[in-house]
């Protein structure tokens, strides 16, 4: 069913954004409790930066990868 489906995507969009964002301030008041201030922890949230941007790369490099071999398939499948 079609309507449940968009509700459902928007029922996780909305969750996964409040989440997201509790998260967040959650790890941001941790550092600042451990480091003092936000520019003390500043190294910290950079290495956790380049660590979530290296990743969110690798899996999209790898999902990406995944698609081409399975477009591939199909492909030779129809030509079959």
């Amino acid at each position: 069913d079609d309507e449940s489906k968009v509700k459902g995507k928007a029922a996780i969009d909305v969750l996964g954004s409040r989440i997201g964002k509790s998260g967040g301030s959650l790890i941001q008041q941790g550092l600042v409790f451990m480091f003092g201030n936000i520019l003390n922890a500043a190294p910290v949230v950079a290495g956790i930066f380049y660590s979530v941007l290296f990743g969110w790369m690798a899996a999209a490099s790898r999902l990406s990868g995944l698609f081409q071999a399975k477009t591939e398939m199909a492909k030779a499948e129809k030509a079959e």
